[in-house]
């Protein structure tokens, strides 16, 4: 992660660090540990003081994201075998049910709010990737969720880089600081809503099979007592006549 960072600092100045920036944020949507947001609110940072040009990084940071996305999407389309033996496994065919079940119900939702969870991103795309969420929805949810990621991540960097103008790693520190805690908050508040709606939501079972409705009484009910009238006449048919 060092040598990445001292990397794109010793690019402030050229316009190679679009093309870095596109090409970490492509890889940190496949794989987690690779720094894309810490250089994307970096050179944000160092923005301010002209060099490099904030929409530019912007852009870059956004076209990254998006293809990064995809690429993971379709991965998970790919991945047959690997699907196939995580069905296999109790507890990866209960993840794959929750990503599944999660992503029909809410999953524009689901998709731009993963974004800002590193890992949480990977895991969804390549889930959606693995049970066939439709392609036309998730390029069109996966580029608002690419825009909004890098237009906040450029917008942290540039706070930190304005509160600390001549001190442009000051700002750096304070950018990536922000972003952690927005992103730790974030994660907070989506565990909590998770956790209500579970709590809230009964089980399937016990919604269905709770109380049987009742029997109705009526002819030919088992356990239906006869009417009183019923018997008082069957009785007068059964006794002898007195006529005659």
């Amino acid at each position: 992660m060092d040598a990445v960072l001292q990397l794109a600092q010793s690019l402030m100045s050229s316009p190679w660090l679009y093309a870095l920036v596109l090409g970490l944020a492509l890889l940190d949507a496949v794989l987690p540990i690779v720094p894309g947001e810490t250089v994307v609110i970096s050179a944000a940072a160092y923005a301010v003081t002209g060099e490099p040009v904030a929409l530019l990084v912007l852009l870059a940071a956004w076209a990254g994201a998006l293809i990064g996305d995809i690429t993971a999407h379709h991965l998970g389309r790919g991945a047959g075998p690997l699907a196939r033996w995580l069905r296999r496994r109790r507890w990866a065919d209960s993840l794959l049910g929750l990503a599944e079940q999660e992503l029909r119900t809410r999953g524009g939702m689901l998709l731009i709010s993963a974004r800002f969870v590193p890992g949480g991103r990977t895991a969804t795309t390549l889930a959606s990737g693995v049970i066939g969420y439709p392609r036309a929805r998730f390029v069109g949810f996966a580029a608002i969720a690419g825009l909004l990621w890098a237009t906040y991540s450029v917008g942290i960097g540039v706070i930190g880089g304005l509160a600390f103008h001549e001190q442009p790693l000051l700002g750096v520190a304070l950018g990536i600081g922000l972003a952690l805690v927005l992103g730790a908050s974030l994660e907070a508040v989506r565990a909590m809503r998770a956790r209500r709606r579970a709590r809230v939501s009964p089980p399937a079972s016990a919604a269905s099979g709770a109380s049987p409705a009742p029997a109705r009484a009526g002819r030919g009910s088992p356990g239906s007592a006869p009417h009183p009238r019923g018997r008082c006449a069957a009785a007068a048919a059964s006794a002898p006549s007195t006529h005659g």
